[in-house]
């Protein structure tokens, strides 16, 4: 019990520090596309905290058992240089034993990762969903930014307001439009409209109407001589909603429980990835016990870089095999369980490596002389 204390609070403490690490870097690059599409108007600022927090168990779904996969190699390694491992075996400690004190930690992150897989993951996508679909009933001009060129309508129409008022009143509007079809090589016809204020109003069937007050309309194409000025004192606009946006509808959002039977192979796939995440906490903890031994001349990350190689191309049949599975590819049956059994051959080769190469070492010179 002291050995496993002692063994999980080492591999543990790694484990957070890594994982941190990746989080950190994860979440700031998925955190710069949600900048992206905010600032594009595609969605409010507002809920751009909210988008971070429920896609956090996403993040973590894969960041944990990596994150322990390297924690065990960075832990065992650091025992291995200091000799400690030596002198634990000594001691009488058996790979056996080790193996049971891997598993012992493994199990541990399992049920954590189960949890985030099977449970947190789902729930925090279905709260994605809601969220990005609020948006759906906004307007371009609810999620205009003040002081601010912004493009909308898909590079049709560039907005900008110099303020907006707590009642939503807007203040010094322009509005550049494009025409949608146009003669190629030839200039666009353009809609340039600039108001002092400005205000959405709805009208009876429900539509909603940009109102600008005491402004000019300018409209033609550029180079060409024959613009239209007019001149207004209110000018009314209709505002396309942004029902029409495509929203990511995730198969990720679905319960766990109403995966299990369905005889679709998108659910089907996702039942199995969701269950091959947990199964795969195991192997690779077993693989990281072999991977790890390196003489203290070597140093501790000598083997780190082939085990990450290792650990990301299973992560990568495994998505492989996610895939081929949705499209029919392999049989239902198979589904991700042909890529478990892979690596368990290749975990038992890993195991007998070493004993390989000391075989072969003692009969080379032999071979040798003949």
């Amino acid at each position: 019990m002291i050995l496993f204390r002692y063994f999980a609070r080492e591999t543990f403490v790694t484990m957070f520090v890594v994982a941190a690490v990746v989080l950190v870097i994860s979440m700031g690059w998925r955190f710069g596309g949600y900048l992206d599409r905010a600032a594009a108007g595609m969605i409010t600022s507002e809920i751009l905290l909210a988008l971070m927090v429920f896609r956090l168990p996403g993040f973590l779904e894969l960041i944990v058992p990596v994150s322990f996969f390297l924690a065990i190699m960075l832990t065992y390694g650091r025992l291995y240089v200091d000799n400690e491992m030596i002198v634990l075996q000594a001691c009488g400690m058996s790979t056996r034993r080790l193996m049971l004190l891997t598993l012992g930690m493994a199990a541990i992150v399992m049920f954590f990762t189960a949890v985030i897989s099977l449970w947190l993951k789902p729930l925090g996508e279905r709260q994605v969903e809601q969220l990005l679909g609020s948006q759906e009933n906004l307007t371009e001009f609810d999620t205009l930014a003040p002081g601010r060129f912004q493009t909308l309508s898909s590079g049709q129409r560039v907005t900008y307001t110099e303020g907006i008022s707590r009642e939503g009143e807007l203040s010094r509007i322009f509005i550049n439009e494009y025409q949608e079809d146009h003669i190629r090589n030839e200039p666009r016809e353009t809609a340039t409209v600039i108001a002092k204020t400005g205000v959405t109003q709805v009208g009876e069937n429900g539509e909603r109407f940009l109102v600008l007050r005491d402004g000019t309309r300018y409209q033609g194409k550029p180079g060409v001589d024959n613009y239209r000025v007019i001149e207004y004192e209110e000018y009314g606009q209709l505002i396309p909603n942004q029902s029409d946006r495509e929203i990511d509808r995730r198969r990720t959002a679905i319960p766990t429980l109403a995966l299990i039977g369905n005889d679709d192979l998108e659910a089907l796939s996702e039942w199995h990835w969701r269950i091959s995440i947990v199964l795969m906490i195991p192997l690779i903890a077993l693989l990281a016990i072999p991977l790890s031994r390196v003489n203290p001349r070597q140093g501790r990350f000598t083997r780190l870089v082939p085990a990450m190689v290792l650990c990301f191309v299973y992560v990568v049949m495994l998505s492989a095999a996610r895939s081929a599975l949705e499209k029919g590819d392999i049989p239902a049956g198979l589904g991700l369980w042909g890529v478990h059994g892979v690596f368990v051959v290749i975990t038992v080769l890993a195991y007998q490596f070493d004993r390989m190469m000391s075989a072969i070492s003692r009969r080379l010179p032999r071979l040798l002389s003949w």
